[in-house]
């Protein structure tokens, strides 16, 4: 839909009076007049310029003269007898003077029709004709003539539109002829979509803005269509620019007889075609296939009656496909039929409280090469997107497989595909040969069954048992994941390289970690050269494995601060910022996460150097056995290196309540301004579920430096302990658990 009419300021143009004066004045009659001719042409099929004259003598034309008819009535009644007024003949022309005119408009109360009163005169000369080509040539001859100065002058004519006129072929003429940027064309739908109309607008710049006048001195173009028959006004001449205003009066009073004009929509090509087409078949290639669709009524559309033309869209009825199964493979035949209720007859109304979507068809698929029918079913599409169904393989397995689009129809727009209405699938099964409904996991299960050899039920127990583990490491990405979605880590176990020429420590820094400083980390033989610069080819050098955990794409997002630091929070677990306490409490379905991202206290990376954590190492196994003797089991430490720059490092250890094994896990990392700690507890689970997740957590962690969204310093809870170590910016958690089993036992 083009736009509201609300939307349109309603303001005649004033164009300068100096430069209006050098205007010819016969000229400018002549350009006007032609423009009236034009519409004519356009609406009744008739040509211009005498071009394929034998289109006009296939028209019937009715013998006999016209008597010229005039009469005169005050400005004030002129209105109300054009309106009533009925010409004799079908094609009708009056010419217009109003002499002493002057008008106002009078206030009404909202929701009433506009009001005016006129002072002067209007003497109407009458003409009709037998034809389309008689009328333009009077209408030629009146736009001609010389004109008095002082008065108005106006052709205001009448015509019907045939069965084969039709709205937009008239749009489409007179969008060639009179389209321009300063003066679009643009069609209304008015009185609740009775009635509709052609204008040329003018587009005036004011201050950066861009505003819309209607009624203007420059609109050649003014319309209207009521009943399949045409009502135009055109002006003749305008003696000064102060006239704007009486002009505006004129065209309301004239045209509000016909319909309520102070509001309305505007009509694009679907809108104007649907208002007097039936159907439409529209044929296309690659892969071969056509659409038929028919004209299908909103009933949804507010007071719009049986005539109202807003209320016509396109409904797709049938469509027929047909494909290549798979390269050098047989053809297959898809037609699609719109279903229809036994209650309902004809194909009418498909909206429901405005929209419209996953209309019921039946499908049929036949093998074009031997006629059988392989499958009948029933799926669903929407309306007015012809490309609904795009055929492509989807899992990888060979075979051409079904996207259904899910477009969503509003009253009065054309269908458009939304984001958050999803597309249905339907993959081609060979063994049943027929197509089978499959959700969007569903396709992407089938497409990881196929690309590691695997049955879907193979595939889908696989995903189950990754799923309770989403962020396991993995040592080597599927060929299908895209590496953004995962983060990279270098862990402590070393694997063999062997180098090949032109390689050096820097170029392998960059292959593995993504950065040539990483150099340092590649170990070499006792045999190796002492030179860091000269790398033999067929040295073995000794490189960190390398692992990935992958992102959550469904994560809610933890804390954030802009130009502070940022965190991951995974579905699933529950999260809460640490204020100095660490305990646990049971959770039956959700596993217990606490993170504090805190301003770095020790303003640089404390175990950046290999002595330093082995010496944190070293203080935490003490605490372990000293405040928690026979209590602590399978204690195990981590460091790794991430792409940012950054080491993650890791401790977690099993702790015994003497009623329960509980499982402690602990990570952190160190940023140039910020740090971020992320803890986890809960009972003892057979698999690594809260030490993958942590460790993810803490290695999400993004340190975007500035002013921190949380402090360290005065006033703050102390870590739990905090004085029970020599590392204060750390929870303690070998103390913590002490204090909440061992001391209130």
């Amino acid at each position: 839909m083009a736009k509201d009419f609300y939307q349109n300021t309603k303001i005649n143009q004033k164009t300068d009076s100096n430069e209006r004066r050098r205007r010819n004045k016969k000229t400018g009659n002549c350009i006007i007049g032609m423009a009236a001719l034009g519409l004519l042409l356009a609406a009744c099929g008739a040509p211009s310029g005498g071009a394929k004259e034998t289109q006009i003598a296939e028209r019937k034309e009715e013998p006999g003269e016209w008597p010229e008819e005039h009469e005169s009535c005050e400005v004030q009644e002129l209105s109300g007898y054009l309106y009533k007024y009925t010409p004799v003949s079908p094609y009708a022309g009056a010419e217009i003077t109003i002499r002493d005119y002057k008008g106002e408009k009078l206030e009404t109360e909202w929701g009433a029709p506009l009001a005016f009163r006129f002072g002067g005169e209007a003497d109407v000369t009458w003409r009709f004709y037998n034809s389309p080509g008689e009328m333009e040539t009077a209408l030629n001859k009146a736009a001609m003539e010389e004109t008095d100065e002082n008065s108005l002058h106006f052709l205001y004519y009448t015509f019907p539109m045939t069965k084969d006129d039709h709205a937009l072929d008239l749009y489409d003429t007179l969008k060639r002829r009179f389209d321009s940027k300063e003066h679009p064309l643009s069609v209304w739908s008015a009185d609740n979509g009775k009635l509709f109309y052609y204008i040329q607008e003018t587009v005036k710049e004011e201050d950066g803005n861009e505003f819309y006048y209607l009624y203007s001195r420059s609109s050649r173009v003014n319309l209207y269509m009521k009943d399949r028959t045409a009502y135009g006004l055109t002006l003749l001449n305008a003696p000064s620019e102060n006239d704007d205003e009486t002009l505006e009066y004129v065209f309301d009073d004239v045209f509000q007889r016909y319909g309520n004009l102070d509001f309305g929509h505007g009509m694009d090509e679907e809108n104007l075609y649907w208002i007097d087409h039936g159907e439409r078949l529209t044929e296309l290639e690659n892969p071969k296939r056509s659409f038929l669709e028919v004209r299908g009524i909103d009933e949804n559309w507010e007071f719009s009656g049986d005539e109202g033309v807003m209320r016509y869209f396109g409904v797709l009825a049938e469509a027929d496909y047909e494909l290549p199964l798979m390269e050098d493979g047989r053809m297959l035949s898809l037609h699609f039929c719109l279903a229809k209720d036994d209650k309902e007859e004809e194909l009418r109304y498909y909206l429901l409280n405005g929209f419209c979507m996953d209309e019921p068809y039946d499908m049929t698929v036949t093998d074009m090469e031997t006629g059988e029918i392989l499958q009948e079913g029933r799926v669903s599409l929407s309306i007015e997107l012809p490309d609904t169904i795009t055929y492509s393989d989807l899992n990888g397995d060979g075979y051409a497989d079904m996207r259904i689009g899910a477009p969503v129809h509003v009253s009065g727009a054309k269908a458009t595909e939304e984001d958050y209405t999803p597309p249905s699938y339907l993959l081609w099964d060979p063994q049943t040969q027929q197509f089978a409904y499959k959700t969007e996991k569903e396709v992407a299960n089938s497409a990881r069954a196929v690309a590691n050899g695997l049955t879907e039920e193979e595939q889908e127990e696989k995903t189950k048992r990754e799923r309770r583990d989403s962020f396991a490491p993995v040592y080597e990405l599927p060929k299908w994941e895209e590496p953004k979605d995962y983060i990279k880590l270098t862990g402590g176990r070393m694997q063999e390289y062997e180098v090949q020429e032109e390689d050096s420590l820097w170029r392998i820094s960059e292959r593995f970690y993504g950065t040539g400083f990483q150099w340092t980390a590649i170990a070499r033989t006792g045999e190796a050269p002492e030179n860091p610069n000269y790398l033999p080819v067929g040295e073995t050098v000794f490189i960190p494995e390398i692992f990935y955990i992958r992102k959550d794409p469904y994560s809610r997002g933890g804390l954030r601060s802009e130009g502070s630091f940022q965190i991951e929070q995974p579905a699933g677990f529950a999260n809460y910022f640490l204020n100095g306490d660490v305990s646990y409490i049971p959770w039956e379905e959700e596993n217990q996460i606490h993170s504090l991202p805190v301003t770095n206290p020790v303003g640089e990376n404390p175990f950046h150097e290999p002595e330093d954590w082995e010496a944190f190492q070293a203080e935490a196994i003490r605490c372990s056995e000293e405040l928690c003797p026979g209590k602590v089991s399978n204690l195990t430490f981590e460091k790794s290196h991430l792409e940012d720059g950054c080491d993650l490092y890791g401790y977690y250890f099993e702790y015994d309540t003497g009623e329960e094994i509980l499982e402690y896990v602990d990570f952190f990392k160190f940023g140039k301004a910020n740090m971020s700690e992320v803890i986890g507890v809960r009972e003892q689970e057979p698999n690594t579920v809260l030490v993958n997740t942590v460790r993810y957590m803490a290695a999400s962690f993004v340190d975007y430096g500035g002013e921190p969204g949380m402090g360290w310093g005065d006033g703050t809870i102390p870590n739990a302990g905090a004085d029970k170590w020599e590392y204060p910016y750390l929870h303690n958690l070998f103390e913590a658990a002490r204090e909440q089993f061992e001391t209130n036992n």
